[in-house]
């Protein structure tokens, strides 16, 4: 089963990367604890419905952006995904190029923990794994 969780991971990625955000929710628990890099500010999104007003809050401050993801670790029922986010903002045209570093955990095929630490080490140590 976890081949198939990288294998997931990557659909979530392409749909992000598409804003296919029905495919997105397809591999997302219904309960899912969602954990962005801005967490600490914001709080932890808990539900679809929480993570949905997120991705309208993405919308809102970016005209593109896109996952390059060239790291993803099979770790059973977790996942490390590593790489970069690139966005440009909307209105201001700023790009921006942030480091992935995800720690995704599975139940049923499906992801209902999901956290970007946003700094590779942070992430891998979290995995219980080192550089």
């Amino acid at each position: 089963m976890s081949q198939e969780n990288v294998e997931v991971v990557r659909r979530a990625i392409d749909a992000f990367n598409q804003r296919d955000l029905e495919s997105f929710f397809q591999v997302m628990d219904a309960e899912i604890r969602f954990e962005h890099r801005l967490a600490e500010l914001q709080g932890s999104f808990v539900g679809g419905e929480a993570v949905r007003a997120w991705f309208a809050d993405l919308v809102s401050i970016f005209d593109t952006w896109h996952i390059d993801c060239t790291d993803v670790r099979d770790l059973g029922d977790r996942v490390v995904a590593l790489g970069t986010i690139h966005t440009t903002g909307k209105g201001s045209g700023v790009e921006t190029e942030l480091p992935l570093a995800v720690v995704a955990e599975f139940r049923n095929g499906l992801v209902v923990d999901y956290i970007d630490y946003g700094d590779r080490a942070q992430a891998l140590a979290a995995a219980g794994l080192e550089e």
